[in-house]
């Protein structure tokens, strides 16, 4: 039987921590602005609502861009992508670290979040392009650490930036780092969409090749090379969202990413307003939670691949690398395998935000919100990892369109979540709003509990992989 990857161990992971890597650079581009928001007012004579605005244009357009760049990379290749959105992520940021007024920085913010949010739909298609469903629990982890480092880690790095080299540093870093990872992927970086090059057996075009590839040692398989029935469009991403399961799972990770959205922007306010936090140590207050995201790869992952091999056993599944075929993969009880890990892992993250913001509102010691957020850093990285692989799962031959409808659905909202947190916080205060964002998220559960019984049911009736 031929196998789903030409791909060594190494070389997995190699490509996909690359690819995560550009990721990263989304969220470095919104993780580093946070603390030099307050500087910018002052250096724009802007209120801070207005700048609050330049956080909600760059969602706005993070969420739209994958649209395009997601179906493109399923048709064309991952490669071409990449590059793309990295040259235009090194030019508008050279724009930001020279301009001078509002409307410049509103104007070029949208296009940074064109530049550098194209890449997010491609990453997660790599991961399907190159690993069987047995692994992605693990692999899934490895592709959030660039999301991880850019949102978590990124405010750190912003803060020690504007604190010693002033807002502008912050622009110029991101453009030399795109710079970093278009040279990268040039010399290094193969080409994965399997609608390209197959199992990686068959040589993508000329143009699509990095300067260093390694000879060719497997035969042609042209028969692994994903042929669509019909031409991919954009609206195929917003078509994805009427599938009954699909489209509860996509709402779900949508409340979640809303909600981790209102606590990354919260902290700045308010680690300065009830600890008098300067930058550099509200960057530092990104850290527990980075760490608890980074770590959910050896939690919740580990578990989740040790559940699907073990169902795969019961089921007589072959789930080591070699492909399955769909009437294997038709037994296989996908939905329960992803779910049984996903569901506990909610009501744990809910728990967690439940503590952090009551901890918080009561003023209690620094540590108590940091330790709080380890673990809810940990808890919402397995819940969201989980649910984004079954639903990488449910489109493995068009990963690109699913994550471009995911980030429509998480960030288009998301960037209104953004705007209103600030007068949320002033108007019912930051425990009862946490309380608000924890009960939605265990009663949006009830959602995975209906595609867990019956998610299985829905695939096997509509045909879907």
């Amino acid at each position: 039987m031929r196998v789903y990857t030409v791909m060594s161990e190494k070389k997995k992971i190699f490509t996909i921590i690359t690819a995560s890597s550009m990721r990263m650079i989304a969220f470095f581009a919104g993780g580093l602005y946070y603390p030099a928001m307050i500087p910018l007012s002052e250096a724009l004579h802007v209120s801070k609502a207005k700048i609050n605005l330049t956080v909600t244009s760059y969602m706005l357009a993070q969420g739209l861009t994958p649209l395009l760049t997601g179906n493109l990379s399923d048709q064309y290749g991952r490669r071409p992508v990449f590059l793309i959105c990295l040259l235009a992520s090194i030019g508008v940021n050279v724009g930001l670290a020279c301009q001078t007024n509002f409307v410049a920085l509103m104007t070029l913010r949208c296009l940074q979040s064109l530049g550098s949010s194209g890449v997010a739909s491609v990453t997660g298609g790599t991961v399907v392009d190159v690993i069987t469903r047995s692994e992605r629990g693990k692999y899934m982890a490895y592709t959030s650490i660039g999301t991880t480092i850019g949102a978590s880690i990124g405010p750190v790095l912003g803060g020690v930036l504007t604190h010693f080299l002033g807002w502008r540093s912050i622009f110029w870093f991101l453009a030399i780092l795109a710079g970093i990872m278009a040279v990268i992927i040039i010399i290094f970086q193969p080409e994965t969409c399997r609608a390209v090059v197959g199992n990686g057996s068959l040589p993508p075009q000329p143009w699509n090749q990095p300067l260093l590839r390694p000879q060719q040692t497997y035969p042609p398989e042209v028969e692994t090379r994903t042929r669509f029935s019909k031409r991919p469009s954009i609206l195929d991403s917003l078509k994805i969202l009427l599938d009954k399961q699909i489209g509860q799972l996509i709402l779900f990770i949508s409340l979640m990413k809303w909600g981790i959205a209102a606590v990354m922007i919260s902290i700045p306010m308010l680690m300065e307003e009830k600890y008098q936090f300067n930058t550099l140590e509200t960057g530092l207050c990104y850290v527990p939670y980075a760490v608890g995201s980074i770590t959910a790869r050896w939690t919740v992952g580990l578990l989740a691949d040790w559940n699907f091999r073990r169902h795969g056993r019961q089921m007589g599944v072959n789930i080591e690398r070699n492909q399955q075929s769909k009437e294997q993969l038709s037994l296989m009880p996908l939905e329960k395998v992803r779910l049984k890990i996903a569901l506990p892992a909610i009501y744990c993250a809910s728990l967690f935000l439940l503590g952090y913001s009551w901890v918080l509102a009561y003023n209690v010691h620094p540590s108590g919100p940091l330790i709080m957020l380890f673990f809810l850093g940990n808890a919402a990285a397995g819940v969201t990892n989980m649910t984004a692989a079954l639903i990488m799962d449910l489109n493995a031959t068009r990963p690109g369109m699913a994550r471009a409808a995911m980030s429509l659905c998480g960030f288009l909202p998301g960037a209104g979540v953004v705007a209103i947190v600030p007068l949320l916080i002033q108007t019912i205060g930051f425990g009862w709003l946490g309380t608000i964002i924890a009960g939605l998220w265990s009663m949006s559960s009830s959602m995975l509990w209906v595609v867990y019984f019956k998610g299985q049911e829905w695939r096997q009736h509509g045909g879907r992989e």
